[in-house]
């Protein structure tokens, strides 16, 4: 079941290697969007967990069990269905910490009706639909283990 924020409390965790030793952590993330996307046009940008940014560069989106970095978002013809999460993992030695934290993700889009793919005014890569919902979805989340 979704949550109605973007950011989803539902597998939100820390990552563990074959060793048991964490590596990082994940959450979950749907758009605010009335119908699908292509992958082709989101734009992905920085996660912040408590003021800390976690360059987008560095982080792995899973799709249908599939691991995609950003770059490789552009390059398929994957189509991100209607209220279908995508797992976000985030490398952080040590994972994060019990409790609360406060999770922002930069995310954008490209809207399917314009040709000038590449139009946002403000400079900020995040597509030009990133001034319609904002460019950053917030949420205040709890890391149980």
């Amino acid at each position: 079941m979704l949550e109605f924020q973007s950011i989803q409390q539902r597998g939100f965790h820390n990552t563990y290697d074959e060793k048991g030793n964490i590596t990082g952590f994940e959450f979950k993330f749907t758009p605010k969007y009335y119908k699908g996307l292509w992958f082709t046009q989101c734009r992905f940008g920085n996660v912040k967990v408590d003021g800390k940014v976690y360059d987008r560069d560095s982080l792995t989106y899973v799709y249908n069990g599939l691991d995609y970095t950003r770059e490789e978002m552009f390059d398929t013809e994957k189509y991100w269905q209607f209220r279908t999460a995508i797992t976000v993992k985030v490398p952080c030695e040590g994972g994060l910490s019990v409790g609360y934290h406060d999770v922002v993700m930069d995310f954008g889009w490209v809207l399917n009706y314009n040709g000038a793919l590449e139009a946002e005014a403000d400079g900020s890569g995040m597509g030009n639909m990133a001034h319609m919902f904002g460019v950053e979805n917030k949420r205040r989340m709890l890391l149980c283990r």
